[in-house]
């Protein structure tokens, strides 16, 4: 029993470690990345589990327990003060009297910390209108489904509505995946949002255009029934995240373009209030060139991981499993020395203009994969063109830092603190 506790510990420890820790390319990295994106969210229960470990250990007068125990509580705590450290971004994008533009009736719905020990777990929202068709995929003939929460009757409503589309690598997931966005979803209805999470086409049944078209085809559909959703059509924002987050901005920084704004919209305005981007890419050519950084799965290893992320549900039955460098090439029809056109089109950050509204960007500095940079020089390009932009990196985070775990993650946390913050002052 004491080895089996003392290892217990030990293995606590280790995981508390890596959440202080970025990972290094090599060509064993996924072996610790599953490890990396659970612990971070995972920091307080480690930091328990930690402080119950050295209670142990000092009962049992087992020192490496102690030691051990003691060690990951202040590692798991240094990831957690990390994570959720306070920062000045909303004054600089908006000024420093921002808070006074916050409306009176959301301010005092809105979390007052960044970060609460006890689990994030909002009580349920109003009705959620499953599988609503918004339209239809033209390349496919299949319809365009989104799930819509709404707030309850007594709640009053702010006018906006959010477009939300799900994180993907272009290739895989759905729309309400296992509910991880669910808790999300509850908190934003009960303050008074209208959501819309949006089933778009995914590779390889669709490339860029026609996945960017299903998100104009969602904006012009919430204007149109914005009267019957109780929204106000000039106050629609887009939010994503990870490959999502790349089609929220892309389609926010060009309203009505000739291109990416389908036929059967061309004559209506897909310009949008604001957008949110959590770990997104906003050039594409160098975001590809850090996905090739990324150490390709062992041949005789990818016909297993396919199979277990169509038990997972992270695939369909009859998708295949794509390998991180090979992404984007899928999606904008090869490498970008063949078809560079494509992946200056797919950069939000070539559409940047005074014309861009209001931008949320947040990621963690650890991200395995789109490195920081990517919303760096994209906050650095809406400076220059004034356009009024938070940008929020949180310290040791990893890619979906929100989505795993998301009533425990401190960093889902801290990003929920700035996102209802950032709508308000959309209202």
């Amino acid at each position: 029993m004491k080895r089996l506790v003392r290892l217990f510990v030990l293995f606590v420890t280790w995981l508390a470690w890596l959440t202080n820790v970025r990972l290094p390319d090599s060509r064993f990295i996924w072996l610790l990345a599953m490890p990396k994106w659970l612990s971070g969210p995972l920091a307080p229960l480690l930091a328990i589990a930690g402080i119950l470990g050295a209670a142990w250990g000092l009962i049992r007068r087992d020192r490496l327990a102690v030691f051990a125990g003691v060690a990951s509580a202040i590692f798991a705590g240094s990831y957690i003060r990390k994570v959720t450290a306070p920062h000045e971004e909303f004054a600089f994008a908006f000024g420093p009297d921002w808070e006074q533009h916050l409306p009176s009736h959301l301010r005092w719905q809105m979390r007052p910390r960044r970060y609460a020990l006890q689990p994030f777990n909002p009580p349920l929202a109003g009705p959620v209108m499953m599988d609503t068709v918004m339209g239809s995929h033209h390349e496919t003939g299949a319809p365009l489904l989104a799930d819509i929460w709404q707030p309850a009757d007594d709640v009053p409503r702010t006018g906006i509505g959010i477009i939300y589309l799900h994180g993907s690598g272009w290739h895989y997931l759905d729309k309400n995946f296992q509910g991880t966005t669910r808790p999300f979803f509850q908190y934003l209805a009960n303050q008074g949002y209208v959501i819309a999470d949006v089933a778009y086409t995914l590779a390889p049944q669709a490339t860029l255009i026609p996945m960017v078209a299903d998100v104009k085809r969602a904006i012009v559909w919430m204007k149109t029934n914005a009267a019957s959703l109780g929204i106000n059509p000039a106050r629609i924002v887009l939010m994503g995240a990870s490959a999502g987050a790349h089609l929220a901005l892309l389609a926010a920084y060009t309203p009505n373009h000739p291109i990416l704004d389908p036929a059967d919209v061309a004559l209506e305005d897909t310009a949008v209030r604001g957008v949110i981007s959590c770990y997104g890419v906003s050039d594409a050519v160098t975001a590809h060139e850090y996905l090739t950084r990324l150490a390709r799965l062992p041949v005789r290893l990818a016909p297993v991981m396919e199979s277990l992320l169509k038990q997972a549900g992270l695939l369909m039955t009859d998708g295949r499993f794509v390998e991180a460098a090979d992404m984007l090439p899928n999606l904008l029809g090869g490498q970008p020395e063949v078809t560079f056109a494509m992946y200056e089109l797919a950069s939000p950050i070539i559409h940047v203009g005074p014309h861009c509204p209001p931008t949320l960007l947040i990621n963690g500095t650890h991200d395995l994969a789109f490195h920081v940079d990517q919303h760096r020089q994209l906050h650095a390009a809406l400076f220059r063109a004034r356009v009024p932009c938070v940008h929020v990196e949180l310290e040791y985070a990893d890619h979906a830092f929100d989505l795993i775990a998301p009533r425990w993650s401190p960093g889902a946390q801290a990003a929920l603190y700035d996102i209802e913050r950032f709508l308000a002052l959309m209202v």
